[in-house]
């Protein structure tokens, strides 16, 4: 059966490894590599950001319905957030909707997560100029749908 914490780690992983495919490079914002160091499965805590971009994915509830006697339906409500920082307000502007066009056609070419799961989707983006009262951080809430029979 697969748990909703290797779930998270597949798409972790997909990130870290796909994400810099579709990062439009030609841009003069982007000053770092990027790869499994910037991605956390936690809450996010922009104090703590150790890179000046990070993606922090957090679980927040499962809808499961009943899919046969052996099986049901997990639909996993999770939110990824995209943070970037130091940097002038433009650069960080350009920066995160860099990411976040680049995470959503990422997940858009690989809904299944490489037929890991059955199917993924962006709901839902909110951007933030600013947050925790600082105007050299910016970032993106994006809500995904990630959604799987789990086998029992």
């Amino acid at each position: 059966m697969k748990t909703e914490l290797q779930v998270l780690d597949c798409l972790k992983d997909l990130i870290a490894t796909d994400l810099a495919n579709f990062l439009d490079t030609s841009s003069e914002t982007e000053q770092q590599t990027f790869g499994a160091d910037n991605i956390k499965i936690d809450f996010p805590d922009v104090d703590k950001m150790k890179k000046s971009t990070m993606f922090f994915i957090q679980p927040d509830y499962e809808s499961i319905e009943d899919l046969s006697m052996n099986s049901d339906i997990a639909t996993l409500h999770t939110t990824l957030f995209i943070f970037c920082k130091a940097a002038p307000s433009e650069i960080l502007i350009r920066r995160v909707f860099n990411y976040y066009t680049a995470f959503y056609t990422l997940l858009r070419s690989n809904q299944t997560l490489n037929g890991f799961i059955d199917f993924s989707k962006v709901t839902d983006m909110d951007y933030y100029p600013a947050v925790a009262a600082s105007s050299t951080t910016t970032a993106i809430e994006v809500k995904l749908q990630l959604q799987w029979a789990k086998q029992f």
